[in-house]
């Protein structure tokens, strides 16, 4: 069975626990359900850049309310049955791979969710959706602490143990779209051992809260592993944590399918630490090996591309 099957029965488990609880009959005297099929959810083209940055997203599943009520977290693309027939409210949200691990999926906390006021559901017939989704406004859901596209300068600094630096980069390879012509590029000739990259800003905006939610989200392109994680400053100690290893990108693609996008989930580090003087993020190559096959020869250069990376983050 692959991954995605077994997936698709988890989902099956987890409708029909939902069903039974909250859609445990069918409506009036309707026999058979109804069908809605999303293929995929977008984000908005329209999205303002110089407010939010670039609109690129990795949205995998959709999370689907009918009339306020759960009826499940499906991945796309997908047709899924509901218990309903005639004009409902039907709410649907994006949903990510928190860390990118598949077991570890979360509504995307900071879009809206898309919401069809009175959807006609016909029962024994598929509805189809194309939902496109924005962005909470400023303050009102989502904050940003920080974003780097590398248009205009580069906020990440190497650190003092570094072999090289990030620097701004245009050309073959690079993350294309109307607004973004550079991208932040390493590349660790073979016999270089390492780069660590740091954020010149000192990020404090979880202290005095209850509790933050909060995301680093970035485009990538590489042929090695690397770590992200967090610095931070507690009684003049400085702890590195690193978070998550990113593994390379599909090599087998052309350069602009290469990309990827990863969501990082900061926010129990820091409301761990909420004494801490303030954290900065980094981005460091895997310490462990000079090389990584397969993912390429040893005598090939290391390269990692970096684009559109926000801190987003709401208080709880």
């Amino acid at each position: 069975m692959t991954r995605k099957s077994i997936f698709s029965v988890m989902l099956g488990v987890l409708f029909l626990a939902v069903t039974a609880t909250s859609c445990n009959k069918f409506e009036g005297s309707q026999t058979v359900p109804s069908y809605i099929h999303i293929e995929s959810v977008d984000v908005d083209s329209l999205t303002d850049y110089f407010v939010y940055g670039a609109p690129s997203h990795k949205i995998t599943d959709a999370w689907v309310f009918v009339d306020d009520n759960p009826i499940g977290c499906f991945e796309l693309p997908s047709t899924f049955p509901v218990l309903k027939k005639g004009p409902h409210k039907v709410s649907i949200y994006g949903g990510i791979k928190v860390n990118g691990i598949s077991a570890s999926r979360d509504r995307y906390p900071f879009y809206m969710p898309r919401i069809y006021q009175n959807l006609n559901l016909v029962e024994d017939s598929i509805v189809n959706l194309t939902p496109s989704l924005n962005y909470y406004p400023i303050g009102e859901g989502v904050n940003i602490a920080w974003m780097e596209d590398f248009e205009n300068t580069n906020s990440l600094m190497p650190d003092e143990s570094s072999d090289t630096s990030i620097v701004r980069f245009t050309g073959d390879g690079i993350w294309h779209s109307a607004n973004s012509f550079y991208s932040g590029k390493v590349e660790l000739p073979p016999d270089t051992m390492d780069f660590t990259v740091v954020t010149s800003d000192k990020f404090d905006f979880y202290r005095g809260t209850n509790g933050v939610y909060c995301l680093l989200e970035m485009d990538y392109n590489c042929n090695d592993t690397f770590f992200v994680g967090v610095q931070y400053v507690k009684n003049y100690q400085l702890t590195t944590l690193p978070l998550v290893k990113v593994t390379p990108t599909d090599k087998q693609h052309d350069r602009p399918q290469r990309w990827n996008k990863i969501y990082i989930n900061i926010g129990p580090t820091m409301n761990n630490n909420v004494t801490s003087d303030y954290f900065k993020v980094y981005i460091t190559s895997d310490l462990t090996t000079v090389y990584d096959p397969p993912y390429h020869p040893i005598n090939e250069p290391r390269y990692y591309y970096f684009d559109n990376l926000k801190l987003l983050y709401r208080n709880l």
